[in-house]
């Protein structure tokens, strides 16, 4: 965890602070025309151990409940225990009781709060144990796109508020200059659409540091299990998957600020709102972005008015930059399916599902979020209620995979909300929406980073679940469930028939829906929504849970791996829909008769020895595949498009921030690739692996994957990549014409350069990128520096290319920069000590700098004439052609 250590120092100077959740106390709240801002803490501030109690407060009735969330801020624990929880200190303590409220101090988790040390989590250059930063989390999702580039894809989706109010500065710590938004796109791209849409986002209250964690597993279980897994293999073919594992990252790296006792902050970075206040302080400055969503905002008493509050609900519906981000993507992807008005039920038809996590009540809950809305038919059920009380209670039930946690409205569970990204999903989108706070453990907040694991076990089968129901939800969640789908053998010869079993269920706890099966069918390779040809599954059809049996056939199935799909219905048709349910799948691979598979599961991507062996290839443009055939110095293949959708990690003492760019203009590229990639009829896991790029952390690794994956770059024959080695200059005028996407020339009939010949391998290449003035040459007469041999001039005094020569850093952001075709930048102030104004790379290294691609070192040099490594250029090429910062230097 490169970034976390970057934080070692932080970690340690505030090893001694701990925590403190501030809330919006109305003990502490001005009178009208007062200032609701108190001073900021001062740097070096030290909380003790008795800063934080966390308090329980009984109430009496709903309407007492309701306003004791609202004015105190509420921390979300369940309250049908008749008692509401508050982490708040010995003033707020005081000001409850002096308000003739009951608090009692909850002496547990008052000891865990000021002591999370007790859970070993005493590393101080680990940020609690084990959490990832804002930064990892990026670097977690460069490294699923570099593995698995046909079926992910990382999306800017917006800005945090920080970033477009740059610089942020808290509580005297650094300052830092907010974070893109950044959500991964799982789906197979050789499978056409429409997809049914599901979106999962997390963090969006950044304490509850557990809720990003969850999400990076689930994405590992989508990617990681692709090969291996039959759901997650057909989900990923089948369905738009949206993960967001951080959608507050601001928050979260106010949270990180303490170390090994992280701050209890909960809202996003805005500081234009009134508050000024931080943890440790008593409220907090920013906004609730689960308050700010623009539907029913600020209707009904869900949240605050006041600044610093930590339900402030901003001053406006969907102000923030990051609710603003999220609503307007999932806008795009999911249309409107619900009508006006209050009683306007979303069609059966309904298409998509969208989850929000928290944590640490241990609930599953669905709209509306308030109890009442005298504005919106004044009731607190929504017309789709049955349906998401059903989908809730499923995602809850233990014996369907669920959570265990208890189901219902937050008003029912926990207190009102409004303004929170359910309500908004569902009123106005029309489709099923749940947020599930996670279960609380020792810790509260903070778990130990040990219990994640078993967070994500707790929640996985929820997850998959609601992702099985996004095509329909209303209508599949009407259906039984289709367990325990098994083929006897799983790997049997052509032409010898599978066993098929499965159990069809309806009876899992909480089911309102219940009936008995009435139907089972299995589909290979060929799902019903794709125009699969069904085949019945016999079973005593009369009761609510069917064991049933069938024979697949394989004679007419190639060799290889197949996908078998099974579903089963009611009896009973709803809304004059047959009620199949959500379908489960199982891997059946057939063998040639000699009882040899032809291809083998991709439970992990096989070992490839790259070869630098020139190779005469014709590439074309396609969307995110790339296919070869191999024969003796010649293939045919498909080039990748790239796209501009994902940013790198840099190494420690560097700083590049990305935002999404303009798409690079389509180019039609001639060239060998140096790595073969075996032909496919569907997306699989990028074969290229090198025995010295293992490292996911690397700040090189995403780049180098993604680049050998796309049939940019390429390693030795002995499978190494060498990321250390120097990279000739003809090494580095291919891989940005490849990167780039740039159409070859038919070569002049002489060379332009004196040593570049048609013989040279790379003479088509560096024949192309001189003539977008991508390179040049040295004037003939000259000695060659690295050789010491000299460079006579022939008749026409033809230049020398020294092709063979290593590529200098300064060269290198020549070479990217005038390839990307950027706008040169000449600032007054150099950025680094050894590249004035006057030096001949200026303006390339500025520009580079301008676009977030380039970086220096931790003594403010950049060093433009060190040679450059093979995985310095392979991060800033990736960084280019993927992610370019929009530059707005003047």
């Amino acid at each position: 965890m490169q970034q976390t250590r970057l934080r070692a120092a932080i970690a340690i100077a505030t090893l001694a602070l701990v925590a403190f959740a501030g809330v919006a106390n109305p003990a502490l709240q001005p009178a009208p025309g007062v200032s609701a801002n108190a001073p900021p803490p001062q740097a070096g501030t030290v909380r003790r151990a008795t800063d934080i109690l966390v308090v329980r407060v009984p109430f009496h009735s709903r309407a007492e409940r309701d306003r004791l969330a609202a004015e105190w801020g509420a921390v979300e624990v369940e309250t049908s225990n008749g008692y509401l929880t508050f982490w708040t200190d010995r003033a707020g303590y005081d000001a409850m009781q002096a308000q003739g409220l009951q608090p009692t101090i909850d002496e547990v988790t008052t000891h865990q709060a000021n002591n999370p040390l007790l859970f070993g989590q005493n590393s101080p250059d680990t940020f609690f144990g084990g959490y990832r930063t804002v930064e990892e989390m990026q670097a977690f999702l460069d490294s699923k796109v570099a593995a698995y580039p046909t079926l992910a894809v990382k999306v800017n989706v917006g800005s945090s508020w920080c970033m477009n109010h740059a610089p942020c500065t808290v509580g005297g710590f650094p300052a830092w200059n907010g974070y893109n938004l950044w959500s991964l796109h799982i789906t197979n791209q050789a499978i056409p659409g429409p997809k049914p849409v599901f979106w999962y986002d997390a963090g969006i209250h950044s304490r509850e540091i557990a809720t990003p964690e969850v999400a990076m597993r689930y994405i590992n279980w989508l990617l990681d299990g692709y090969g291996t897994n039959a759901d997650a293999h057909w989900l990923v073919d089948y369905a738009d998957i949206w993960v967001m594992p951080m959608l507050n990252p601001d928050g979260h790296h106010m949270v990180e600020f303490g170390g090994n006792s992280p701050y209890l902050q909960r809202k996003n970075g805005d500081q234009n709102n009134g508050c000024t206040q931080f943890p440790p302080g008593n409220g907090q400055l920013g906004t609730d972005l689960n308050r700010n969503f623009p539907f029913q905002w600020a209707c009904c008493g869900g949240s605050s008015a006041a600044a610093c509050s930590e339900t402030y609900h901003g001053p406006s519906a969907g102000n923030e930059d990051e609710s603003q981000a999220v609503t307007n993507k999932i806008r795009s992807l999911i249309p409107d399916q619900r009508g006006p008005n209050p009683t306007d039920a979303a069609p059966i038809t309904t298409t998509g599902v969208y989850q929000n996590m928290h944590s640490y009540a241990g609930l599953n809950l669905f709209p509306w979020g308030w109890g009442s809305n005298p504005s919106y038919g004044n009731t607190g059920i929504s017309p789709n209620d049955n349906d998401m009380r059903n989908i809730g209670a499923h995602m809850a039930a233990n014996n369907a995979g669920g959570n265990g946690y208890s189901y219902g409205r937050p008003p029912e569970l926990l207190y009102p909300v409004d303004g929170d990204t359910t309500t908004w999903a569902y009123g106005e989108l029309g489709i099923p929406a749940f947020t599930t706070e996670l279960v609380g453990t020792s810790g509260g907040f903070f778990p130990p980073y040990t219990d994640v694991n078993g967070l994500w076990t707790q929640n996985q089968g929820m997850l998959i679940h609601l992702a099985k129901l996004a095509r329909q939800p209303y209508l599949l969640t009407h259906g039984p469930d289709a367990n325990t789908v098994t083929v006897t053998p799983a790997q049997v010869p052509q032409g010898t028939p599978a066993a098929l079993t499965a159990s069809i269920n309806y009876a899992w706890t909480g089911n309102t829906f219940a009936q008995n099966v009435g139907a089972a069918e299995y589909y290979v390779d060929t799902p019903p929504w794709a125009g699969g040809t069904p085949s019945a599954l016999t079973g005593s059809f009369t009761s609510q849970t069917v064991a049933v049996s069938g024979s697949v056939s394989t004679t007419s199935l190639a060799p290889g791996r197949h996908t078998v799909f099974v579903r089963g219905r009611g009896i009973n048709n709803y809304s004059g829909n047959l009620t199949w349910g959500p379908i489960s799948a199982v891997f059946l691979d057939v063998t040639t008769g000699a009882g040899t598979p032809t291809i083998t599961p991709t439970a992990a991507p096989p070992t490839l020895t790259a070869t630098i062996v020139p190779n005469t290839t014709t590439p074309t443009a396609a969307a995110n595949t790339a296919t070869a055939t191999a024969v003796p110095n010649t293939a045919t293949a498909t080039a990748t498009a790239v796209p501009n959708t994902a940013t790198a990690t840099v190494p420690p003492g560097n700083t590049a921030t990305a935002t999404q760019s303009a798409a690079t203009p389509s180019r039609t590229a001639t060239l060998p690739p140096e790595v073969t990639l075996t032909p496919s009829a569907t997306a699989t896991v990028c074969p290229v692996r090198f025995s010295d790029v293992t490292d996911p952390t690397a700040y090189y690794y995403s780049a180098v994957y993604y680049l050998a994956c796309h049939g940019v770059i390429s390693g030795y024959s002995d499978g190494t990549f060498k990321p250390f080695n120097n990279t000739t200059r003809a090494q580095m005028t291919k891989i940005v014409t490849l990167a780039f996407n740039i159409a070859l020339i038919t070569p002049p009939a002489t060379a332009t350069f004196a040593d570049v010949d048609s013989a040279n391998v790379f003479y088509q290449l560096i024949e192309t990128a001189a003539s977008h003035g991508i390179v040049s040459g040295y004037t003939c007469g000259g000695v060659n520096p690295t050789t010491g041999q000299s460079e006579p001039c022939d008749s026409t005094h033809r230049p020398y290319f020294r092709p063979a020569n290593p590529v200098s850093r300064g060269q290198l952001a020549k070479i990217v920069v005038i390839g990307a075709a950027w706008t040169l930048q000449s600032p007054t102030t150099p950025t680094f000590t050894d590249v004035p104004t006057g030096n001949v790379f200026y303006s390339y290294i500025q520009t580079a700098v301008c676009h977030g691609v380039i970086s220096g070192y931790n003594d403010g040099t950049f060093r433009p004439n060190n040679s450059a490594f093979r995985s310095q250029i392979a991060k800033i090429v990736y960084l280019a052609v993927t992610s370019g910062a929009l530059c707005s230097n003047p």
